[in-house]
């Protein structure tokens, strides 16, 4: 018996010898929960018990995060827009939700530094930069809809956040879609808010896996959920802490890292008005012809549904998005 158990211990040694989860970790927009599991070490704690390694990867780009859980060089989008996943979907790549991080309405914003730009009107001509096929891209469209304009009134240029920031200043671009950090860093230097979120789309981050992921670690996947939690639990209970180590991390200071903070409805999962959203965006989103087909939520046969599961007083903890 003594043998086997030695046999037996020497196998479940061997394999996970070796073994590591890697989970994206974008700094924007205002990632709090990923922010403190990080700098704590909450995920290496638990995973470290069972010989399983944690690696961060800094991807903040939606569509780059998908393709890197896709390919299997991520196992974890740490915090990922659900526009970029619903425009994934339309392509057949399959993601699920197993979490949400947070509602940013009011740090997205539509920013110009050109005196001659006094609403969205007058960037009928001009150039605008945003991130593709991600919530920014979202919401740019969204403001033009607001204000009877496309995309074809304006010169619009696909450009990474770091990009636009600059090239706002360097006048490069007449205006570009901004988002906490730098939104704080542009209202500091002069540049103005032509429109924001607010009112027009309900932004939405979440945390994703690959499905072939989610079932061959399901324990993995309810541990990282669980881990988000004890983040969540620290946040509110030594809040002064977890705004310094942000931040830290971020390069800003403790006042504007509290301005984030009052201003991001952190959560961990998705409640009935993000789901209403969604369906909302999913409408939007073939309206504007980013994905293939019409698609609706709940519904035999749709493009894209939205599969729930584990309903908690109005709230879920699973939600899996898939293209058929």
């Amino acid at each position: 018996m003594r043998v086997l158990f030695c046999i037996l211990s020497l196998f479940v040694a061997l394999n996970l010898f070796g073994k590591e989860i890697n989970v994206t970790y974008p700094r924007c927009p205002f990632n709090l929960q990923l922010i403190i599991m990080k700098h704590k070490g909450l995920l290496e704690k638990e995973f470290a018990k069972d010989g399983i390694k944690v690696k961060f990867h800094d991807i903040m780009n939606g569509p780059k995060q998908i393709e890197a859980a896709i390919t299997g060089k991520v196992d974890i989008c740490g915090s990922i827009n659900t526009t970029s996943l619903i425009i994934a979907a339309g392509q057949n790549k399959k993601l699920n939700i197993i979490g949400a991080v947070c509602n940013p309405t009011d740090t997205l914003a539509l920013m110009t530094n050109d005196p001659s730009i006094k609403s969205v009107k007058d960037l009928k001509g001009k150039t605008v930069a945003c991130d593709k096929g991600a919530t920014l891209h979202q919401l740019l469209l969204e403001i033009l809809a607001k204000n009877n304009m496309t995309i074809k009134d304006i010169n619009y240029v696909p450009m990474v956040l770091p990009e636009v920031y600059d090239n706002i200043f360097t006048g490069k671009i007449n205006a570009g879609l901004l988002t906490t950090v730098e939104t704080l860093k542009a209202k500091k230097r002069g540049a103005r808010i032509l429109a924001t979120a607010k009112g027009l789309m309900r932004p939405k981050l979440v945390v994703a896996v690959s499905k072939p992921f989610a079932q061959k670690h399901p324990n993995w996947v309810g541990r990282y959920v669980k881990v988000q939690g004890e983040a969540m639990e620290f946040i509110k209970k030594h809040k002064c802490e977890a705004l310094q180590l942000a931040a830290k991390d971020l390069g800003i200071s403790y006042q504007d890292a509290e301005w984030l903070y009052e201003n991001t409805n952190f959560t961990n999962t998705l409640n009935r008005d993000d789901l209403h959203s969604l369906k909302d965006d999913i409408d939007f989103l073939y309206q504007q012809k980013l994905i293939p087909k019409k698609v609706s939520i709940l519904s035999q046969g749709a493009a894209v549904d939205i599969f729930f599961e584990d309903f908690v007083r109005d709230q879920i903890s699973i939600c899996a998005l898939n293209f058929k």
